[in-house]
């Protein structure tokens, strides 16, 4: 069980965990406006000073800027995820009591950039997510780059999915990560919204701490733990229980927590 109070998109959980123990994270996914990247990036910059007085004050765990590196361009649906960590559920529920208060801490002329978000970027959508197993260096701290891989599962297959994450891939991720390949691995569940009208319900999440890094092959850490196993009968073991629905690589360019 990794220990690193605030690694990033999502916070890891024992999956046996009571739902009352559970830490969220809410997921904001922002489209910056033509021409605004600079004044939304300013903008965020602000509204750090707020998070670190919602975090101040107990209302919030953490809270992170990831920009979307791939894909990107004009006809992508969102440019930059927005991440708020949650102690639990009832956390959330008091999310909006803090907005006045922690407005009136900032100076004027802070404030007024911070009141003009709208102006510099849409919220595309929101999303709550809870975290699964994960595997992580032991020296992990923020690692720069993760790749979230959203799936799709199967109606009744959550406990075949579960169990090829966790007892079939994770040892590999665990090797992978002994050998220096990348800083972590973990899951991840979409508590809302949810129903088969959604594209995706649960990711996995790989942590890099270069962009180098992500181009290291995995193929050793795959040998030395099923030694002689084809790449078709362990891709059969994965794909058989969900459909991978897109992959995205963001990058960390904020945060407010623990190092």
């Amino acid at each position: 069980m990794f220990v690193l109070a605030f690694l990033c998109l999502f916070f890891y959980q024992n999956l046996n965990a009571q739902d009352e123990d559970a830490e969220f994270v809410v997921a904001e996914y922002m489209k910056v406006k033509p021409g605004m990247m600079d004044e939304y990036l300013d903008c965020e910059a602000v509204w750090k000073l707020v998070h670190q007085y919602r975090m101040d004050k107990g209302l919030i765990t953490g809270w992170e800027l990831e920009q979307v590196d791939y894909p990107s361009g004009t006809d992508t649906e969102y440019d930059f995820v927005v991440v708020t960590h949650f102690k639990n559920w009832d956390a959330m529920g008091d999310d909006g009591d803090w907005y006045e208060a922690a407005m009136k801490s900032l100076p004027a002329d802070k404030r007024a950039v911070a009141e003009k978000a709208s102006v510099y970027r849409d919220l595309v959508k929101r999303e709550i997510w809870t975290a699964g197993d994960g595997a992580f260096a032991p020296d992990a701290r923020r690692p720069l780059y993760r790749v979230e891989n959203y799936m799709k599962i199967p109606a009744n297959g959550w406990e075949d999915w579960i169990a090829m994450e966790t007892k079939f891939v994770m040892p590999v991720h665990q090797k992978s990560i002994e050998l220096g390949n990348r800083a972590g691995w973990m899951m991840a569940f979409m508590v809302l919204p949810r129903g088969d009208a959604y594209d995706y319900d649960a990711s996995t999440i790989d942590f890099y701490n270069s962009w180098a890094d992500m181009a290291k092959s995995d193929a050793a850490a795959w040998e030395a733990v099923y030694p002689g196993m084809s790449n078709g009968y362990a891709g059969r073991r994965i794909e058989g229980t969900r459909t991978l629905v897109k992959t995205e690589v963001r990058r960390l360019v904020d945060f407010v927590g623990a190092q």
